[in-house]
């Protein structure tokens, strides 16, 4: 049986899982055939040349490997420059820095693109989940959709937004809130922590109707995201407590899974709750 050929943008902590799982034979029915890199001195180019696998500075190069599906691990900027061009090409799209999305022409752009291509766009639930119950419920009607984020308080450090408030995160006795209001804004402020908002917003009321809390907290183990909605029918409230990566806590475990999982998706003749 032919395996679909995965190509990765980017090699952080995400890219580099992706990569690792698939040259593993973790998802049998796919295999890594190049990955996009900044430029020569991107981390992880050392590791991709232990494994083996082509890296290239180009998304020519890299659709030069023909393949057929195109992970983005990388940045924002890399889901609006190359999204588009993947998928009117033919190769269908996972991105997974979906804050990218609070720009409210992009999915028209990228939907536009996977029609002319014949190809298509996959969101990945990243570390959250239940958006197949959450979109059953929108085919009923959902009046409100919420999620509150708790991290531990010094995971927020380096952050823009959070350095603006000037909070001493590394003495913090209690929960601190540190944004309340439509997911659109939380983006512009969260933009690299706080996808799994993006996904839900896709998912579900849009940007400008989910409503996100994020709290710097002292007290917890795990990233923590609580998600409510109500509707026609009724009131649903999930709980993830998702392990983080050790060498990149702003990361779950989860999240690197959920890519995983869509790509298995993908090459099985079996699917569940997606």
């Amino acid at each position: 049986m032919k395996k679909l050929r995965v190509a990765i943008l980017g090699c952080g902590t995400i890219g580099r899982f992706v990569l690792d799982h698939l040259a593993d034979g973790v998802v049998p029915g796919c295999e890594p055939v190049a990955v996009y890199l900044r430029s020569p001195e991107s981390r992880g180019r050392e590791h991709l040349e232990s494994r083996k696998i082509p890296w290239v500075t180009s998304l020519e190069d890299l659709l030069g490997f023909s393949p057929d599906v195109v992970v983005e691990a990388s940045t924002h900027d890399a889901v609006v420059a190359m999204g588009p061009e993947i998928l009117k090409r033919g190769v269908d799209f996972i991105p997974l820095s979906l804050g990218a999305f609070v720009d409210a022409g992009l999915m028209e752009t990228m939907t536009a693109a996977a029609e002319k291509g014949g190809s298509r766009l996959h969101i990945p639930s990243g570390g959250i989940g239940a958006l197949d119950a959450l979109q059953t419920a929108l085919i009923g009607g959902v009046e409100k959709v919420t999620m509150t984020t708790r991290k531990y308080s010094t995971t927020w450090k380096g952050i823009p937004a959070v350095d603006e408030l000037g909070v001493d995160l590394e003495n913090l006795k209690e929960p601190l809130l540190l944004f309340e209001g439509p997911a659109r804004e939380c983006m512009k402020k969260y933009p690299q922590s706080i996808n799994i908002g993006a996904a839900l917003s896709i998912a579900g009321i849009g940007f400008d109707r989910t409503i996100i809390k994020i709290y710097a907290d002292p007290t917890v183990e795990y990233n923590t995201h609580e998600i409510r909605w109500e509707g026609a029918t009724g009131k649903v409230t999930v709980l993830f407590e998702n392990t983080p990566v050790p060498e990149n806590p702003k990361t779950t475990y989860q999240a690197c899974l959920s890519t995983l999982f869509v790509l298995k998706n993908m090459t099985g003749s079996r699917i569940i709750g997606a």
